[in-house]
């Protein structure tokens, strides 16, 4: 849990600014938008609080699916019951917060376990693309938004990109119920040989040392640890992050993907005596030549 705090904490921000942003700006995509974060960091706290491979996980993760589209449906619902008002183009502005806090913390974060050699490179819920897909509604919401001074049927756009929005939420939400009930069949999900030796093509990756795709109910999590190969930029290892990221996303719900360091095991050296070591001994008395000539003076003595 406290690996993944970091990212926790950068996702309930963005929550926070674009809720706060939607109110503000008149914008129920924006909402829309918060509402799935929501989602995300439902699902992330299952992933992360629950163990895998126990029958009530499915029910638990079915439990969050219903609660997902039940949240989608509810934003929609209260789009529909709101007064209507031009979105404010300070949602612009919300945008870029948002955007500058979750990736800068993503790419800060990744940075420093790269520079450790070790550690957590990213604990990824959403894909990039499909991020900047949602912000691009937003601010395609906005400028309809304006035009609608001219083209009043214009202004209900608001409403169409909030269905857009919430409908990615409730698909969300019904793929995890579908996976809950494929989970409580016991089919379990094994990863191909083909996804493991388009991840090795990388240049970026020296070993694959680990991937698996663990089922937390309806919920899938995808753990890679890989081995990197040495004198990777700052700027490659963040573009190779958020590309592998992107591809695991596509069988999985999480993606939590670990930098190893390979350990070089060496030999402890033998202590060797050295020759002013045995003459310090020997004037000393502690040598074990001079014990032996003790020895036998004794016995020579006895006898």
């Amino acid at each position: 849990m406290k690996e993944v705090r970091t990212f926790l904490i950068a996702d309930l921000i963005v929550l926070i600014i674009k809720v706060l942003g939607g109110i503000l700006t008149h914008s129920y995509t924006m909402i829309a938008s918060g509402i799935y974060d929501i989602a995300l960091i439902l699902i992330t706290l299952v992933t992360v609080k629950l163990g895998e491979n126990k029958k009530y996980k499915g029910i638990i993760s079915s439990v969050l699916g219903i609660l997902i589209v039940v949240l989608g449906i509810g934003i929609i619902f209260v789009s529909f019951i709101n007064k209507i008002n031009r979105v404010s183009f300070f949602i612009i502005l919300f945008i870029l917060i948002s955007i500058i806090v979750k990736y800068m913390i993503s790419c800060f974060y990744t940075n420093i376990s790269y520079q450790k050699k070790k550690g957590l490179l990213t604990y990824g819920q959403i894909n990039s693309t499909l991020d900047f897909v949602l912000y691009g509604i937003i601010l395609g919401v906005l400028v309809i938004s304006k035009i609608s001074k001219w083209v009043n049927i214009l202004k209900y756009v608001d409403r169409i990109g909030t269905i857009l929005v919430a409908g990615l939420v409730i698909y969300k939400g019904i793929i995890i119920i579908i996976n809950s009930i494929k989970y409580l069949e016991d089919k379990e999900f094994v990863v191909s040989d083909n996804v493991k030796e388009e991840i090795t093509k990388r240049d970026e990756i020296k070993k694959l040392e680990k991937l698996e795709i663990n089922n937390f109910g309806g919920i899938r999590k995808a753990q890679c640890n890989i081995v990197l190969k040495d004198g990777i930029s700052m700027i490659d290892v963040n573009t190779f992050v958020v590309t592998l990221q992107d591809y695991l996303l596509k069988i999985a719900d999480v993606v939590k993907i670990n930098l190893v360091e390979k350990k070089v095991t060496t030999k402890k050296k033998e202590k060797v005596r050295s020759l002013k070591q045995d003459a310090r001994n020997s004037r000393s008395g502690n040598s074990k030549t001079n014990t032996k000539k003790k020895n036998t003076k004794q016995k020579n003595k006895k006898r």
